[in-house]
């Protein structure tokens, strides 16, 4: 296990109680952002988590409590020292309940097999130990142990599933929700309801989540904030500081700051 060290990059209290603090973070040099985070939970905490283009893997040493996915029914390891990856256009909702880990992780655009990229996982790990890169982040992949999909709805209905391939392919033109259900044949209401049902949101909330999914990884990569604004689609700034806020409740400026990786 690396080295903990005392001082973190920064600490943030987490919503119910509990803290997230940042250790390390460094930028690699195939453009891999790595980091390791302290985690502790109290109680029981859920989120819903978006990728965009870039893909997330997260290595943790489990000390407490449990971790596990809602994906139809609860998933989680079968070991304390497990992974979590989480491939390009993906939406699980991974539930805490009093934990105590360390993490590591690495998130890059970089292209990893087909084969990982069609579900975000969970898997069992025989070691914990910092990646070096894109490259080792592929062979951990490869001799994960008990891998398991944590889709968070593994059989959402087809008029989602095409809904949500027509989002991921246009969300940085901002497509029209209501054009998407008209190209799909249905009202725009139904569509919004179906999709909510599936995915826990409407479709056009997960657009605006998705348009700055990716935003955060960028400012970390030390990108200045009007070419973040305007990679992940916006040419309003104002609009992009907005729907940032409303979807990290910190703002770019602050992101930038606390993210920001070292090169080596």
């Amino acid at each position: 296990m690396p080295a903990k060290s005392e001082q973190s990059d920064f600490e943030v209290e987490l919503d119910r109680g509990g803290t997230l603090a940042r250790r390390s973070s460094q930028l690699v040099s195939d453009m891999a952002y790595i980091f390791q985070d302290d985690l502790q939970i109290t109680g029981e905490l859920s989120a819903i988590v978006i990728t965009c283009t870039a893909w997330l893997l997260e290595i943790y040493q489990q000390r407490a409590g449990s971790i596990s996915f809602l994906s139809g029914r609860e998933v989680s390891a079968e070991t304390k020292c497990f992974g979590v990856f989480y491939p390009p256009f993906s939406i699980t909702k991974p539930c805490f309940r009093d934990v105590e880990a360390h993490l590591i992780g690495v998130a890059a655009s970089k292209s990893v097999p087909d084969k990982f990229i069609s579900a975000p996982l969970v898997f069992d790990i025989p070691t914990f130990q910092t990646p070096t890169g894109v490259s080792q982040v592929i062979e951990i992949l490869k001799s994960g142990k008990n891998a398991k999909r944590i889709e968070m709805n593994p059989r959402p209905s087809l008029l989602s599933i095409r809904a949500k391939r027509l989002i991921d392919e246009n969300y940085l033109v901002y497509p029209s929700i209501g054009r998407i259900a008209t190209r799909l044949g249905v009202r725009h209401e139904h569509l919004s309801r179906e999709f909510k049902r599936d995915f826990e949101m409407s479709p056009s909330n997960y657009l605006r989540q998705l348009r700055v999914a990716d935003a955060p990884l960028k400012l970390a990569m030390g990108e200045e904030i009007i070419s973040v604004s305007h990679d992940v689609g916006y040419n309003d700034l104002s609009r992009f500081y907005k729907q940032f806020r409303q979807t990290t409740d910190t703002s770019p400026g602050v992101c930038k700051t606390i993210l920001r990786a070292r090169k080596t």
